[in-house]
């Protein structure tokens, strides 16, 4: 055999063998009889897993194949032996109880098969884990009177599942499994940003978790992402066991979990760098309100000071009235010129600076406005 046959395959042939030998001993042929037994052995050591036959009432192996013989047998005397003892050897001590009570299980009155996962010690001091399956053959009157089994070196395969919970559980991403909309696997780090245990966690609802006003935009996104037309990862805030509010960023995939459809989800916290962008943001507006205040200074303090000026020379006694007229002109010219600036400022929508003394920039009120400037000498007179 050139590829490593299933649990189904072998049991099936084995079936078939043991039907093919009951035929033909009915005719009483040896040479049959023997062509079947050899085929069956041939079948057997062909086999990367282990196969035995145990007697209960003798406590032997009548039959093994060579994998069961390399794994759990021993060395009397110099000679390779396998007994009762030299399997138990090759057990785990910490695995031995597991084993005893999955036997004793599938023993009990109409039982009829079981299987274990238990860690194998080689005859080097290494550890494998072994996958032990069995089924239990009885008499006519239901004794359970042998064992017969296959075992297959499942370590790739442990190796690998505790590798990704290793990953799961040391990933500084939160990530969860859910069903029904409730939890059914957290990692530690969900754990945190949550503050929630992991027994306390699974069962809940995930909504409950999720800010209120933020569960329908939530929803929404979810539903989305695992139709497949969403692919960029949504935000929204949840409430922590404390009741602190915290920002995330989600993603989630549709996958299987025991057999049934789920969703499995990736879940950080952004908290921090909402943070971090909400004080930018202050800045930079604090910084636009300062630049426009040095702004709205530049521009107001030249007519302002003309007007002062002017109101001052007409106190000024015996003056002509040709300069009381002038006089009046440039103080309305002034206040126009002010009162365009304040329509401006009103109108702003848009941020611009421009160049000022020292390398400063101050605020450019007139490309920030959405108007175009003003000319005050346009001005309608008493408007």
């Amino acid at each position: 055999m050139s590829n490593k046959p299933t649990y189904e395959e072998l049991e099936a042939r084995i079936r078939e063998l043991e039907q093919a030998a009951e035929s033909r001993s009915e005719t009483g042929d040896p040479d049959i009889i023997r062509t079947l037994s050899e085929s069956f052995q041939q079948l057997a050591d062909h086999s990367q897993d282990a196969i035995y036959l145990f007697d209960i009432e003798s406590g032997t192996f009548p039959f093994f194949n060579k994998r069961f013989l390399a794994l759990f047998g021993g060395r009397e005397k110099g000679r390779k032996v396998l007994t009762s003892g030299s399997v138990a050897q090759h057990i785990h001590p910490d695995d031995a109880d597991t084993l005893r009570k999955a036997r004793k299980s599938a023993l009990a009155a109409g039982g009829s098969e079981g299987e274990v996962e238990y860690r194998y010690i080689g005859s080097d001091g290494t550890t494998r884990w072994m996958h032990d399956r069995w089924s239990v053959v009885r008499d006519s009157q239901n004794r359970a009177v042998a064992i017969e089994g296959f075992i297959r070196d499942n370590t790739q395969r442990k190796q690998a599942e505790e590798e990704l919970e290793h990953s799961r559980n040391s990933a500084l991403i939160g990530s969860y499994i859910l069903q029904d909309g409730r939890f059914r696997y957290v990692n530690p780090e969900f754990c945190r940003i949550t503050g929630y245990s992991k027994k306390k966690l699974t069962g809940m609802q995930s909504l409950d978790l999720v800010h209120p006003d933020f569960r329908d935009h939530v929803l929404k996104c979810a539903k989305q992402m695992l139709a497949g037309k969403r692919t960029t990862p949504y935000e929204f805030r949840v409430v922590d066991r404390k009741g602190l509010v915290k920002w995330v960023m989600e993603t989630v995939t549709s996958v299987k979990h025991e057999g049934a459809r789920a969703a499995l989800g990736f879940f950080m916290d952004i908290t921090q760098q909402k943070q971090v962008a909400q004080e930018q943001r202050d800045k930079e507006k604090l910084m636009a309100i300062l630049e426009m205040a040095g702004a709205v200074s530049h521009e107001l303090n030249n007519p302002l000071q003309v007007v002062l000026i002017g109101i001052d020379k007409l106190a000024v006694p015996n003056l002509e009235p040709s300069q009381k007229m002038d006089l009046i002109t440039l103080i309305k010219k002034h206040t126009l010129r002010m009162m365009d600036l304040s329509a401006k400022i009103q109108k702003i929508s848009q941020y611009a600076t421009k160049d000022y003394v020292q390398g400063k920039k101050i605020f450019d009120i007139d490309a920030a406005s959405t108007d175009p400037p003003r000319d005050p000498e346009n001005h309608p007179k008493g408007k």
